[in-house]
């Protein structure tokens, strides 16, 4: 348990704090119930209590452990019986009694807020030792409930915490082999982001379903990624995607933020950053380029969705941040990736929840301490509040690719279909110079995803045709004439749209590049456009 959890009653008898609200993860209910039935232990066996609206009536809690726990029913204890957690307050305004009551399943609006109110007031003239514990996965209390009750959190294990439990499962657990050296370490990573009722039970799980730590490993990580994609996130452990062409300066960039997490960086007071913005237009490679980022940190990337992150209500979408952000600090170093990061702040003037989260984001955004690298992805930045703007200064501006990016684009996605075009450093080019820049100068309005998408189509046409003649297990072939006739077959996006294409284009003054001026051999040179 947390220093601040551990002390909790010593501090609350002190202070007078006979109502508590603690944060905690559903699995672990039965650590915080063996923590409280110890407390009550040592104050001459205090009753403890729980009630939730999934009990039909108060329950008293016989024994607690970290692995579980046993209630029954508690009769007679008020003159009316107790079937719901807003019937407690009511009935220990009018009665108090002594105990521990840990309560579950308040909303703490309405009338439960003014029962709060009523019960704050009666029992700190109260010489009775009763103390009221609200419990929940995560909590906003009301403003006018700030002060009365204190919001203690109980967090997600450290990486020693981590580490221990990984020591603990592998002395009980003997994998056939010896495994591969990094086996530990994705046992390790895989559980970062569980609470630690929660690693217990996976492992218990899954582990004889495992025969090694490779396996065990990759079974939980499964787990992981099933619970957080039903909370509206996407993680993937280890980034495995293709290189990205035309974006030097922007690599450049990360190699230096992935210098900061050597602890040595600590040591010359040097800060791991918040975070930058990837803006610029659709399909130029902003969404690869935050896996990118990740694969090249050596990190895990946590993707977030905005429309998985709203709730039907303001409480349950800044619930939904909180975990989100509890999540990208528990399972740091990591990348944390807002695709479309401006489409959450749109009316965040007049839109409570979206302003609200932006106040949410922005206060994390201050305070944390943790290597999590934040990259947003926007196509309109300046629907991003002025404040987030400023936590996240650094601006990288995705625009159509020049002409040595493009010749690098065309290459990265030729040698994917055609073998001819897998090529050894100095070895030359299947097509010349010339019918390089003919066919650079026809895609000279594409972008990245066009250019992907055209190499791709001429790809299929070829194995269309071998699969015609029989000779569908043949290497393909593709001629310089293909190409240009497929750029022929469609119409670039920055002609069908071109006005938000162009105003996107025209605000990026002040955004740094993602890519150096071209120095290739296809590099165009600059002209006057006036003589004297």
């Amino acid at each position: 348990m947390v220093d601040s959890l551990s002390a909790w009653y010593p501090l609350a008898v002190q202070a007078h704090n006979h109502i508590t609200a603690i944060a905690c993860q559903p699995f672990d209910r039965p650590q915080l119930l063996a923590q409280f039935q110890a407390w009550s232990r040592d104050l001459g066996n205090l009753p403890l209590y729980l009630i939730n609206p999934g009990f039909p009536q108060l329950q008293q809690v016989i024994s607690a452990s970290p692995n579980g726990f046993q209630v029954q029913p508690t009769p007679n204890l008020f003159p009316a019986p107790i079937s719901h957690p807003s019937a407690l307050l009511t009935q220990l305004q009018q009665n108090p009694q002594s105990g521990i009551f840990i309560v579950e399943g308040l909303s703490l609006q309405g009338t439960e807020q003014h029962q709060l109110h009523n019960l704050f007031e009666q029992l700190r003239v109260n010489p009775i030792p009763c103390h009221l514990v609200l419990v929940a996965e995560h909590f906003t209390l009301p403003v006018g409930l700030h002060g009365m009750v204190p919001l203690l959190k109980l967090p997600y294990p450290d990486l020693a915490q981590v580490e221990a439990v990984v020591e603990r499962c592998l002395t009980q657990f003997q994998p056939q082999g010896e495994g591969q050296p990094g086996d530990r370490l994705r046992l390790r990573q895989a559980l970062q982001g569980l609470g630690c009722g929660e690693m217990d039970w996976v492992l218990a799980q899954q582990t004889p379903w495992s025969d090694s730590v490779a396996a065990l490993a990759q079974r939980v990580l499964d787990y992981k990624i099933a619970k957080l994609r039903g909370r509206g996130l996407e993680f993937i452990g280890q980034p495995d995607v293709p290189q990205a062409a035309g974006l030097d300066l922007l690599d450049a960039r990360l190699e230096r933020i992935a210098a900061l997490l050597d602890p040595a960086a600590a040591q010359h007071h040097l800060k791991f950053p918040t975070g930058m913005v990837l803006w610029g237009l659709p399909g130029t490679g902003k969404s690869l380029s935050a896996k990118l980022a990740a694969k090249t940190l050596g990190v895990p990337l946590l993707s977030a969705d905005w429309n998985g992150l709203r709730g039907t209500t303001s409480t349950e979408s800044l619930a939904n941040l909180r975990f989100l952000l509890d999540t990208a600090e528990a399972i740091s170093p990591c990348v944390l990736y807002f695709d479309d990061f401006d489409k959450g702040f749109a009316g965040w003037d007049t839109d409570i929840t979206a302003k609200q989260s932006a106040q949410r984001l922005l206060t994390w955004m201050q305070e944390h301490t943790a290597p999590v690298l934040v990259l947003a992805t926007v196509n309109r930045l300046g629907l991003l509040p002025v404040e987030l703007q400023r936590r996240l200064p650094e601006v990288f501006f995705f625009d159509l690719p020049h002409d040595g990016a493009r010749y690098d684009i065309f290459n990265l996605h030729l040698a994917l279909y055609f073998p001819a075009f897998r090529l050894a450093p100095g070895q030359p080019s299947p097509f010349t110079d010339g019918q390089w820049r003919e066919l650079l100068t026809a895609y000279r309005l594409c972008i990245p995803d066009e250019i992907g998408n055209a190499v791709r189509r001429v790809a299929e046409d070829c194995f269309y045709q071998h699969w015609q003649d029989g000779r569908g297990d043949q290497p393909l072939q593709v001629t310089f004439e293909q190409l240009l006739a497929q750029r022929q077959a469609f119409t670039p996006a920055l002609v069908r749209e071109e006005g938000p294409m162009l105003e996107i284009r025209n605000h990026a003054t002040y955004a740094k590049p993602v890519s150096s001026p071209d120095t290739s051999r296809f590099a165009r040179p600059q002209q006057e456009l006036f003589e004297y």
